[in-house]
């Protein structure tokens, strides 16, 4: 093989790994962006007393606070359909479980055991007295409350969240909460350099459940910081 013949393989084989590596560092580089800023949340709070402090100014010291997360309300196409599909109001609350014990601002958390009753959605308004009354007959010392308005679009959830005392009544923390999804975005940049093939129907709810539930979390604990 001649000198000139070696220096071109050599060129191509440098050029091919080259691609690569840039093919490498655009597939990492996306799916980085795509982890950490795929889903936006913001919150606002109307109520944010500090939860922790609250707790020990109502309770005795040490005592087994008990938390009841009542799944969510939600609109028609996303609510309870069996046991196989709870629907997202309660896949909120159990994620909503998930993000908050491990914080320790409650030393007991629980998903409530009732899906529904009769104008849940409109109790969120109106004083939540059903929701208390039941918290209270199961022995709970605070229950969370809330309700997921209606979608404007596909790829956005808005959720409104309350804690309340259950023996008072009193409202510790009363907020609301958006998380939108940028992965269409992203998904779409990915296929026009043909690093990834997406359906266009394809739905992005876990993603935005799973920002959704810590972004409440996050805004409950700023009011303890």
């Amino acid at each position: 093989m001649s000198c000139s013949t070696s220096m071109r393989a050599w060129g191509v084989t440098l050029l091919t790994q080259t691609l690569a590596l840039t093919l490498l560092g655009s597939i990492t580089g996306c799916a980085y962006i795509t982890r950490h800023y795929a889903e936006p949340c913001k919150s606002r709070a109307f109520i944010g007393a500090n939860l922790a402090d609250y707790i020990s100014a109502r309770f005795d010291r040490n005592a087994p606070v008990r938390l009841a997360i009542v799944p969510y309300s939600v609109p028609a196409n996303l609510s309870f359909a069996g046991a196989e599909r709870p629907g997202l109001g309660s896949e909120i609350a159990q994620r909503l479980q998930s993000e908050l014990l491990p914080t320790g601002l409650v030393p007991i958390v629980e998903v409530f055991n009732r899906q529904d009753w009769p104008a849940k959605k409109d109790e969120f308004f109106r004083g939540n007295f059903n929701a208390l009354q039941m918290a209270r007959d199961a022995g709970y010392d605070l229950v969370m409350v809330g309700n997921i308005q209606p979608q404007r679009s596909m790829n956005s959830f808005t959720a409104q969240t309350k804690v309340i005392e259950v023996e008072s009544g009193t409202t510790v923390f009363y907020g609301e909460s958006t998380v939108t999804t940028n992965r269409p975005g992203w998904e779409e940049a990915r296929t026009s350099v043909w690093l990834d093939q997406v359906t266009p129907n394809q739905l992005y709810i876990p993603d935005m459940l799973h920002e959704l539930s810590r972004c409440i979390v996050r805004s409950i604990k700023s009011a303890n910081d």
